[in-house]
């Protein structure tokens, strides 16, 4: 697992309050209710220097999308 992941994982666990992460779990799945989503954006924005849109965060199925869209940012 590379570093990106490891923190993406890190500020998933800590609002989610368990001890594993599947990049193939469905958001909607984790118990995430919309509070707790933005509250995980933001932290993510703000972990990586990146700003996702109101359209990309709502796109977000999976913790693997997050991740792929996270890459994609910092690549550019």
């Amino acid at each position: 697992m590379n570093e990106i992941m490891k923190k993406i994982e890190a500020i998933f666990l800590q609002t989610l309050k368990v001890e594993t992460l599947d990049a193939n779990a469905e958001l909607k799945d984790l118990g995430l209710d919309s509070l707790d989503l933005v509250e995980v954006m933001m932290e993510l924005e703000q972990e990586f220097s990146i700003e996702f849109s109101n359209d990309e965060m709502m796109s977000f199925k999976t913790v693997g999308n997050v991740y792929e869209s996270i890459e994609k940012k910092l690549e550019n």
